[in-house]
């Protein structure tokens, strides 16, 4: 028996009944998003278009040339997502250390009344101490944060709030392995003293070195 499709129109009609091929040029004229409410006669229940296997290529189709002509995020708007996203890590971060390097008595750096070589050379020995515990916490914090917001959604919270999202050169989805790999291609950047984040500024697609070397860019989602 042939699959039958009706769907939930933006004017919050119903249309159909259609064939899957119809649906497909729907889907195609853009009536039909991800989230567009589909039903099948084999389901007898609406469910949104991304929950459909057989629209799935067309789905990501839409999805990546929508992508490929979305307005590349500029150097001050991924600055201040970047921002939103460490002062959100720092809090939990200072939640995690709350736990661990509280209770195991590690100093935090105490910036001397008096600065003379001894101070000094004290608050770089005890800065040096605190990193050398603080770190093994926040990177790998900072790693899992921004590779299962990226791979998940296209974005961190960060870039959510701007409006912006991260997808692969051909507009598709970026996915947890490269967003994985992007993050290491960023510390790139960080170890360039942010060279690589310069070319946001500098290139007309926006797209900073870890983007170059992971294929990705970063754009509007609208």
């Amino acid at each position: 028996m042939q699959s039958e499709y009706k769907i939930i129109g933006g004017d919050d009609l119903e249309y159909g009944p259609a064939s899957l091929e119809e649906l497909k040029s729907w889907i195609r004229d853009g009536r039909v998003a991800r989230m567009t409410k589909v039903w099948r006669n084999d389901k007898a229940q609406w469910l949104p278009a991304g929950s459909y296997t057989e629209l799935g290529g067309e789905l990501e189709r839409l999805h990546a040339t929508a992508a490929l002509s979305a307005k590349p995020c500029g150097f001050w708007a991924r600055l201040a997502a970047y921002i939103l996203d460490m002062m959100i890590l720092a809090v939990v971060f200072q939640l995690i250390w709350m736990k661990s390097g509280w209770a195991q008595r590690w100093p935090l750096p105490i910036v001397p009344r008096e600065w003379t070589d001894a101070t000094v050379q004290q608050l770089m020995q005890d800065s040096q101490l605190w990193a050398n515990h603080a770190m093994p916490i926040f990177y790998p914090l900072f790693f899992f944060y921004d590779v299962l917001m990226n791979g998940r959604f296209g974005a961190t919270l960060g870039k959510m709030a701007v409006g912006a999202r991260i997808v692969l050169a051909d507009g598709s989805r970026l996915g947890y392995g490269r967003a994985a790999f992007r993050w290491l291609a960023a510390r790139l950047s960080d170890f360039f003293l942010g060279a690589g984040y310069v070319l946001i500024a500098l290139r007309p697609d926006k797209r900073a070195l870890h983007d170059i070397i992971a294929g990705t860019r970063v754009t509007y989602k609208r």
